[in-house]
């Protein structure tokens, strides 16, 4: 079984249309791959099939709690380089997002917290065998990627479930309209990504992508 889904946190928030979330929910299921959209706006999210991407923009005070480094594998060269090509060049050259054509943006570069911010959730949903934005400690993307030490103008992540490749889990998403905006963001200068698995899971293996501009 695979499993994708999509967060993007930012301060001001825009709900989006609840009846076509359902709508894809229900034909990717169709295909055997089910694609999710989380909403990071505080609210509890007990159902991460149905919901609604945000966006955060803007922080400007960070929480006053001091950084806690969860210190992961460090990725080969090939990876990094493997992951920003293949988020780069649908960057460079413009996408078509579903139904709706990107522009070309600013490619990303890779940034070492953010991956740790990746590592650490992908580790937590293969251990807590769950999928899901928000963390057993109640945590979202703005708040794991603070925690890795980045402080974050604005920050968005794509989770997935299931995939045992890299590019399979990317083509997935940049395949689903709110995952491939997220990818198309031009607020987003830099990323990491991460992978844990665990067997004992019942997904197996668990992807987080972590896209994020600085203070």
């Amino acid at each position: 079984m695979i499993k994708l889904e999509l967060v993007s946190a930012r301060l001001q928030t825009t709900s989006r249309n609840q009846f076509k979330a359902m709508s894809k929910w229900i034909t990717a299921c169709a295909m055997a791959v089910l694609l999710t959209a989380c909403v990071s706006d505080g609210r509890n999210n007990t159902d991460s099939k149905a919901v609604s991407p945000d966006k955060a923009l803007e922080k400007t005070t960070p929480p006053a709690s001091k950084p806690t480094r969860r210190l992961g594998p460090e990725p080969t060269p090939g990876f990094k380089r493997k992951m920003l090509a293949a988020v780069n060049a649908a960057r460079v050259s413009g996408y078509t997002c579903g139904n709706r054509r990107m522009p070309a943006v600013a490619p990303v570069v890779w940034n070492d917290q953010l991956q740790q911010s990746a590592y650490a959730h992908s580790k937590n949903m293969a251990a807590g065998d769950y999928f899901n934005h928000r963390d057993k400690q109640g945590n979202r993307v703005g708040e794991r990627t603070y925690a890795a030490g980045y402080n974050w103008r604005a920050a968005g992540e794509n989770i997935a479930a299931g995939q045992l490749e890299a590019r399979v889990v990317i083509n997935g998403w940049l395949g689903s309209k709110g995952h491939c905006l997220n990818i198309m963001d031009a607020e987003y200068s830099q990323m990491g990504m991460a992978s844990y698995t665990n067997k004992g899971s019942y997904y197996g293996i668990y992807w987080t992508q972590v896209l994020a501009a600085p203070l």
